[in-house]
């Protein structure tokens, strides 16, 4: 089996460019200077088809807004969990954006309930110096 020609261009990232270079070319087609209109318009039409496709799977604010929307609590986070479960679970929601998804909702559960134990404490610590005092 033969090697393919690899690109001769430099990715961005200063490394040479891991794509095979196309028959005609000595590039791939994101390098090669002839093809530069088409891979523009192909960048461009691929980012919309993104945006499409997250407007289709449900991330972002779900539509109508749920009660535990905006994520204001543990409890709300804990709900948005769920909502991911079963957007997931449905096939309307990516494994790799629902994993993305619940990572933060996870931390923000976090978050919310260290913030709880805070005020509760403080509100513990002021009730016991009040106390204290003659």
């Amino acid at each position: 089996m033969t090697t393919p020609r690899m690109c001769q261009a430099t990715a961005q990232s200063g490394e040479p460019c891991q794509a095979p270079a196309m028959a005609s070319s000595d590039f791939c087609f994101a390098h090669d200077p002839s093809k530069a209109d088409e891979a523009d318009a192909a960048r461009r039409a691929g980012g919309v088809q993104r945006a499409r496709q997250m407007d289709r799977n449900g991330c972002g604010a779900p539509y109508p807004l749920p009660a535990w929307w905006p994520l204001e609590s543990a409890a709300h986070a804990c709900a948005g969990l769920g909502h991911v479960v079963r957007e997931t679970l449905s096939g309307r929601l990516a494994a790799r954006d629902a994993n993305a998804a619940a990572g933060a909702l996870s931390a923000l559960v976090g978050a919310l309930r260290a913030s709880d134990l805070e005020q509760r404490l403080e509100a513990l610590e002021k009730t016991l110096e009040h106390r204290s005092k003659p």
